[in-house]
């Protein structure tokens, strides 16, 4: 055992004593801050980026028409009529989102390689009326015409759309447990466009021929004697007219009509756009209403288009985002319905190609967030 001396404790307790002091500040009784000490300023709260990212599926309902070289299908097709005779059916649709304070940027990609069918029917009507005989004017033929054709066609459809652009919060209201905001959206949305269609074509042609006439029997027949080299004096001339008097009298009109119709056999045709592009500008608003921390409702609508790219487009999106589990695992689910449309055309080599649609169906979706 170590020994000790008996003054050794007091002068350990004086020295840590001392280094007490030296290194802290005096205190009061009740150990506050004498007035001359200087207090910490808190440091100001960041607001860093928040991200998240959003696979979803929208199920597709396509209403308007598709024009390639020339011939115009019009498709009206639910989801389930694409997905039962569609021989393809590949889509990938994902939102991206990163915000900071007001600010935000955000891109939505769409993919989907589809299958689905189309009709096709037109009209086709022309009337023409004449003298097509030289040597007989006085014959009129007048022609009323019709085709008319019945078509099934089916689309091989592929199409991108990426959507790119900024938001900014411009007004928010807030209650007890909610919050409301409202932002400007402007961007620009790129479309890629290829359609392939195939048409079995049906129908019947039908024309209507009308031809009439007024002439004097005595004028044909003096025509016909001529070209045969006959050679009337007056006299006999004056008997021959007689007799056509009393056989056909003095003028005579004859009309002769007919209606011809043909059946159209099965015929198919096949057209391609080729490939679509271009770039609509777009401004729209969109409605963030927050119901606590895993409850939302969301309004999104934009316009776009301007004859820059195509010469109209518009959107309207609506969802609600909710917190859940699956499998025991926490996500928040949101699902709404979404509509586009858009309005494209040009003029290509062999005639207008161009699309006339509105896609529109349910979305659903997962969103991941950090």
């Amino acid at each position: 055992m170590i020994p000790f001396h008996r003054s050794f404790v007091p002068a350990v307790a004086v020295a840590l004593a001392g280094l007490f002091v030296t290194t802290c500040p005096a205190v009061s009784a009740d150990l506050g801050p004498q007035p001359n000490a200087p207090l910490a300023e808190p440091s100001p709260q960041s607001n860093p980026w928040q991200f998240s990212f959003t696979p979803y599926g929208w199920m597709l309902n396509v209403n308007g028409n598709v024009t390639a070289r020339g011939h115009t299908v019009d498709v009206n097709d639910s989801f389930f009529q694409i997905v039962e005779k569609s021989d393809s059916l590949l889509a990938w649709m994902s939102y991206f989102e990163a915000r900071k304070g007001p600010f935000s940027l955000f891109t939505d990609v769409v993919w989907a390689d589809l299958g689905f069918p189309g009709h096709a029917q037109d009209d086709f009507n022309r009337q023409a009326s004449g003298h097509p005989f030289e040597r007989f004017p006085a014959v009129g033929v007048s022609v009323d015409a019709n085709l008319h054709i019945k078509g099934h066609a089916q689309l091989d459809y592929q199409s991108v759309i990426v959507q790119s652009g900024a938001g900014l919060e411009v007004a928010h209201w807030s209650g007890p447990s909610s919050r409301t905001g409202l932002e400007l959206l402007a961007g620009a949305r790129y479309w890629n466009q290829n359609v392939d269609t195939s048409i079995s074509l049906k129908g019947n042609f039908t024309a209507d021929v009308t031809a009439s006439a007024t002439f004097e029997p005595r004028d044909v027949l003096k025509q016909i004697l001529r070209e045969r080299g006959f050679r009337l004096n007056p006299r006999r001339a004056k008997l021959l007219q007689h007799v056509i008097d009393q056989r056909f009298g003095s003028g005579q009109d004859i009309t002769l009509s007919r209606t011809v119709q043909v059946d159209v056999s099965k015929a198919v045709a096949f057209a391609q756009t080729g490939d679509l592009e271009w770039v609509d500008p777009f401004v729209g608003f969109r409605l963030r209403h927050e119901m606590g921390a895993s409850k939302e409702l969301g309004l999104e609508a934009d316009f776009g288009g301007f004859g820059v790219g195509s010469d109209f487009s518009w959107q309207v999106v609506g969802t609600y985002g909710f917190d859940t589990t699956c499998l025991g695992t926490p996500l928040h689910a949101v699902i709404g319905y979404r509509a586009l449309s858009v309005d494209f055309s040009e003029n290509g080599k062999f005639g207008k190609n161009g699309i006339d649609m509105v896609q529109h169906g349910p979305i659903m979706g997962v969103t991941f967030r950090w």
